[in-house]
């Protein structure tokens, strides 16, 4: 009797691991989350949702923290002496579309994304100092090539590159009155970086590691 259970057992769950694998492999529908290093913005993170191996729609976020953005604003001499540049946010969050043309790894996509750029520089002197700001808003699109690979355990590796387009912008300067007398480098030092917010064409990068159900 015992070894009769023990074989009816087994046979169970070796048709339970078949029937799993059989649903596994005619699922149509999987839901993922990945993460990695990135460009523009270092750090990006996404959530998606796949249509049988053909097509996915995703929601990501990146961003460019301080302790990286402070030491190289120093490093470019945005931070020396009188002088000091602040990055207060520069992220971004889009909607992504990827098409699987021979459902695999390949891919051929595209998002729609808004991004943040807002600083600070203050400029000081024997008689006082001053701080304008800038604040960039764009949207812009981001057609991007890549390979996405799956395993069976769900495990993802995935790796892509692209152009961001900006759209539009919106920019608004904050500047003290008496800037352009006070220090005209404080006028100076904001343009830039108003600039640097609406310069595209930008390169995009991505490297990701994920899972998915």
């Amino acid at each position: 009797m015992t070894r009769a259970l023990a074989a009816i057992s087994l046979c169970f769950v070796l048709a339970s691991s078949a029937a799993r694998a059989q649903d596994e492999e005619h699922q149509t529908i999987h839901a993922g989350v990945m993460v990695g290093p990135s460009l523009p913005r270092p750090f990006d993170g996404e959530v998606f949702v796949k249509y049988a191996d053909l097509v996915s729609l995703g929601f990501s976020y990146s961003d460019f923290p301080n302790f990286i953005a402070d030491p190289l604003l120093t490093a470019v001499g945005a931070k020396n002496g009188n002088t000091q540049t602040r990055l207060d946010d520069f992220s971004s969050y889009e909607a992504d579309l990827r098409v699987y043309p021979f459902r695999g790894a390949f891919f051929l996509g595209s998002s729609i994304g808004h991004q943040s750029a807002k600083g600070a520089v203050t400029v000081s002197t024997a008689a006082g100092s001053r701080t304008g700001t800038a604040d960039v808003q764009t949207v812009y699109a981001t057609p991007r090539v890549g390979f996405l690979w799956a395993w069976t355990s769900g495990f993802l590796l995935g790796v892509d590159a692209g152009v961001q387009f900006k759209l539009s912008a919106d920019k608004t300067v904050v500047v003290p009155p008496d800037a352009d007398v006070f220090d005209p480098n404080l006028r100076k030092n904001i343009n830039n970086f108003v600039d640097a917010g609406t310069s595209y064409p930008l390169p995009s990068f991505h490297f990701r590691i994920g899972w998915q159900y």
